[in-house]
């Protein structure tokens, strides 16, 4: 019977019950970070292809001395190699300090005057800075 207990490998119940503890414990706290790198992820996307839109403007507009009325004009003009596609209505996107939710009747990318009537890239309505500044439709502190 002693060499039976001596020889015997594996694990106890204590120690896999310990280890299962363990990694419900680092689980429990790499989640919520994976879920606020996906929100962060869609901010990012949101931002770039509003910079994207702007440059493809700024372009145009030097090269040929016009400015787009929309985005497929850019994208027949070889200034975007397609139009941008947006985040999904309904998702949550962060940028900066603040949480956006994508409308549901989104417009998706669009260019549009400003106050000083020259064209911007905006995503519902809104403009990067005001995403950045927190003052676009739907916006919450983060």
């Amino acid at each position: 019977m002693k060499n039976f207990i001596k020889n015997r490998k594996g694990f106890t119940l204590v120690e896999l019950v310990v280890v299962i503890a363990i990694l419900g414990i680092l689980a429990g706290l790499a989640i919520p970070r994976f879920m606020d790198a996906t929100i962060s992820a869609r901010g990012a996307k949101v931002a770039a292809d509003l910079r994207i839109i702007e440059t493809a403007l700024t372009l145009q507009y030097a090269e040929k001395g016009t400015e787009a009325k929309n985005i497929q004009e850019l994208v027949n003009n070889n200034y975007l190699a397609s139009v941008p596609t947006p985040i999904t209505a309904g998702s949550k996107f962060k940028i900066g300090d603040y949480i956006f939710v994508a409308k549901t009747s989104s417009g998706g990318y669009e260019i549009k005057n400003d106050t000083n009537n020259h064209p911007r890239a905006t995503f519902d309505g809104n403009t990067v800075e005001k995403y950045i500044k927190g003052t676009a439709d739907n916006a919450s502190k983060n």
